[in-house]
């Protein structure tokens, strides 16, 4: 694999000179601080964010669209199946989902699958990488990802259905409708799913057995306006019925149903240079584990949280502006392995940003109250200096934190209730360079992270959790894109991004497992009046998998190739080729990902 990790540096320098036409930017943005809430996007320059573009995120399921469209980790047990996040070398309890600006990783275990979420029915989907627990509270040391939805008081009238059909008896369908006028506004979305998964292993005369799984997911969005008064009601339900996928040498028999139910209503009044928004907010969670799926027995778990935020928005200047937040939740947690339990947190938090004539700058401070655990002030400081109308550099540095979860604590055997929260420190630093067909951003970036939880072997032969860890995230990450119309029938563009991480345990010396030092990624575009024809090239290197660092998961190239054709303003249809040259890989011991396989998707728009 050697001339592959060769060949990435080459072929960025040398795409710099191809072109290309419109396609999603990597922007650096500070978080908002007015109006559209804590998980808006604001004309702030300074933290690294990657958006995904409707076009994109409509096609592909939630680990795909991050897979094949940035350059970060993710780690999934098999096509469909568990998958999380990693952002700079940390691991997917150090990367918040952020639903409509609330943190939604499970109390359990600290994670949030992916694939419990369809992305196709959201708005506004990116990553933003670097510290958030100011902004989110625990968990958001290596980045967040952000899916909001959108609510906005203008005529307007769609219909969408989107069905993907395609190997593995694989069938998806979605439908998306959107009404609203100056006072009212209504989107609602359903997705339904279906999939054998039945692939055959690359290699091996063996097929995915037990890997079928079938799910929905329902959204329903609506919005009230009157005078200097929003109402609002934002709602998210899914089910996720999976069996659990063999490995290479095991047969597997079990399943697990997954249940999710987001609910957030809110009020906001605004005024010229005041807004405040309030909000309620019920997140409930399921999980039923089958050992035998042929046998009524299971083990359950369940979790709820109950949240009310009250956010009150300053601009008295269109540059400057403050964000006073409070909130109370309470989290109630319950499993056959934990029994009940239940937290309650209380936090308050600023955020200040002011905007000058050769500087911008954020302050941010929070403060979370738990009763019996004793959690850190935290706090971040963004700078951003736009020196010409093309260049910019910016500065960041945050301290971060992490709760310790509900099976961390609670679980039996093995749980440690003397558990204390982890902390980090982060800086990063970094350039852009941006034209209208062409832009460069570089960042490098170094995190400390102290306390880290691990669960290890005690005397009693059960594992149970310590703080004891430290470890160092360092690291650089590169994004190149180039866009050129060479005549207007024709345009190209070109995307690169290529990320480099150490994450290096203190103690050992040794690198963390399930975390790829390098990953790249290059996404080439050819537009022919109505046809588009997209080459995705991704890179994944060795991922050590014992903390030893003696055995690895190899590096591997994929390519996946799509065809589209736009049939007017109604109607689109596109072919897609995965694992174009039926790589076998892994990202996961013993648990490999689907060969060479084809998606045909049909869109029609009213």
């Amino acid at each position: 694999m050697k001339h592959q990790l060769l060949f990435l540096p080459v072929f960025i320098f040398a795409t710099q000179f191809m072109s290309g036409q419109k396609l999603s930017r990597q922007k650096y943005v500070l978080d908002s601080v007015f109006i559209e809430g804590i998980s808006s996007k604001s004309v702030f320059e300074a933290y690294p964010v990657t958006s995904l573009p409707d076009s994109v995120s409509n096609t592909l399921s939630l680990p795909e669209l991050l897979a094949q469209n940035t350059a970060v980790f993710v780690r999934e047990y098999g096509k469909g199946m568990l998958a999380g996040i990693s952002l700079r070398g940390t691991g997917a309890a150090h990367t918040q989902i952020v639903w409509n600006g609330i943190p939604v990783n499970s109390i359990l275990n600290g994670q949030t699958d992916l694939n419990t979420f369809s992305p196709g029915g959201f708005d506004e989907i990116f990553v933003k990488k670097g510290g958030s627990s100011v902004s989110f509270g625990s968990g958001a040391i290596g980045g967040v990802v952000i899916l909001n939805d959108k609510i906005t008081f203008s005529k307007k009238f769609k219909i969408a259905n989107y069905t993907k059909l395609g190997s593995f008896k694989t069938g998806i369908n979605r439908f998306k409708i959107i009404s609203g006028n100056q006072k009212i506004y209504t989107k609602f979305s359903f997705q339904i799913q279906k999939s054998k998964n039945d692939y055959i292993y690359p290699g091996y005369n063996i097929k995915n057995e037990n890997g079928e799984y079938q799910g929905w997911d329902f959204a329903l969005i609506n919005g009230l306006k009157f005078r200097k008064h929003q109402l609002y009601v934002k709602s998210k339900i899914s089910k996720l019925d999976r069996e659990t996928s063999r490995t290479l040498y095991m047969p597997q028999n079990g399943k697990l149903l997954t249940g999710n139910t987001y609910l957030l209503g809110g009020w906001l009044w605004q005024n010229k240079y005041f807004d405040s928004r309030t909000e309620l907010v019920y997140l409930n969670e399921n999980y039923q584990y089958y050992f035998n799926k042929n046998l009524p027995g299971n083990s359950q778990s369940k979790a709820q949280t109950l949240l009310a935020r009250n956010l009150i928005n300053i601009a008295r200047k269109k540059s400057y502006k403050l964000m006073i937040g409070n909130e109370i939740s309470r989290q109630t947690g319950t499993g056959d392995n934990t029994g009940k339990h239940i937290r309650t947190n209380f936090a308050s938090f600023l955020i200040w940003s002011q905007y000058l004539n050769k500087l911008n700058y954020q302050l941010k401070l929070r403060q979370d109250i738990n009763p019996g655990i004793k959690i850190p002030l935290t706090g971040a400081i963004a700078l951003s200096f736009p020196f010409h109308s093309t260049h910019r550099l910016r500065f960041n540095a945050s301290k971060n934190f992490r709760l310790p979860t509900f099976n961390d604590l609670y679980w039996i055997p093995g749980g440690n209730p003397q558990l204390q929260p982890e902390t980090s420190y982060g800086v990063d630093a970094g350039y852009d360079y941006q034209r209208p067909d062409f832009e460069t951003h570089i960042t490098f970036f170094y995190i400390d992270s102290r306390n880290l939880i691990k669960w290890v072997p005690g005397n009693n032969q059960y594992w149970h959790p310590e703080n004891f860890e430290s470890v160092q995230y360092s690291g650089m990450e590169l994004a190149f894109v180039k866009k050129f119309k060479i005549h207007k029938n024709w345009a190209l563009s070109d995307k690169i991004n290529f990320n480099y991480n150490r994450a290096v345990n203190l103690k050992t010396g040794k690198f963390l497992p399930y975390t790829p030092q390098i990953t790249g990624l290059n996404v080439f575009n050819v537009t022919y009046k109505r046809y588009h024809f997209v080459y995705r090239y991704r890179y994944q290197g060795k991922i050590y998998t014992t903390t030893s660092n003696t055995k690895f998961l190899p590096a591997y190239p994929l390519h996946n190739v799509s065809l589209a054709f736009d049939y007017g303003k109604h109607f689109d249809m596109q072919l897609n080729i995965n694992n174009l040259l039926n790589t076998y890989y892994e990202n996961v011991p013993s648990r490999p990902q689907p060969g060479r396989y084809y998606e045909i998707i049909l869109n029609f728009k009213i």
